[in-house]
């Protein structure tokens, strides 16, 4: 039943918070005695961030505001990935061509073509309408025979191992006490249950989100036929005795 929570969450995408849910969980942060003096101890070490307000949803561009703040509103999913194969779209291969003789009879200055409607009216058809058929023929005859790969990272371990990563780059220390008491006290300004993430705990997120991408590139690269067959995959060979 968790099985199909999950899979139906993953299909509609993380549920991000609002802006004005980030700045209030900012807020309730910066006023948290405990992560003030956090807040203090990462920037005596060379990460600071208390100047710092939420300003964007999209996490593309790292605000370690937003990212702290938002931390409470995002699911522990698990992350997985998911390998397309173009030859699964052949079938749609016959839509290309009937895209092309559209673009081609709407060029033809002895043919004429109406666009019917359910309500059988007329519409005129301009260059734009040749222009898009030709686009859309090329763009689907691309994109019918791509293979590519979707990598679902968890939501919430992502931020919180991006987060660590940073920290240690700029401080040469992970900090795992103060960013643990940093996310606590943004869960609590959220309402939300606390995290209580050790340094074990910390290690294991970060560890897992670094193993996803490579397992993913690893996996990529072999179905384009780059590489030999990935470790998680291959079979080792018994050692023959002597």
């Amino acid at each position: 039943m968790r099985k199909q929570s999950s899979q139906r969450d993953r299909e509609k995408g993380p549920k991000l918070p609002t802006l004005g849910q980030l700045k209030s969980v900012w807020n309730g942060v910066l006023k948290d005695p405990q992560a003030q003096d956090a807040l203090d101890r990462l920037e005596q070490a060379g990460f600071k961030i208390k100047h710092l307000s939420p300003n964007r949803l999209t996490f593309r561009h790292p605000c370690w505001a937003d990212y702290i703040a938002a931390i409470p509103f995002l699911e522990n999913l698990p992350a997985r990935r998911r390998f397309h194969r173009g030859s699964t779209m052949r079938k749609y291969r016959p839509l290309v061509k009937v895209l092309r003789d559209f673009g081609r009879q709407l060029d033809d200055r002895f043919s004429s073509v109406s666009l019917i409607t359910t309500k059988d009216t007329d519409i005129e058809l301009g260059e734009d309408l040749r222009g898009l058929a030709a686009g859309a023929a090329s763009f689907i005859e691309k994109f019918i025979s791509w293979d590519w790969c979707v990598i679902e990272r968890n939501p919430r371990n992502s931020l919180i191992a991006e987060l660590r990563w940073t920290i240690r780059a700029r401080t040469g220390k992970p900090h795992d006490r103060e960013l643990s008491a940093v996310i606590d006290a943004a869960c609590r300004a959220a309402g939300r249950k606390e995290l209580y993430l050790d340094n074990t705990t910390l290690d294991r997120i970060e560890k897992r989100d670094g193993e996803t991408r490579v397992k993913s590139f690893r996996r990529l690269k072999f179905n384009a036929g780059l590489s030999p067959t990935p470790k998680s995959m291959s079979t080792r060979n018994p050692k023959k005795r002597r």
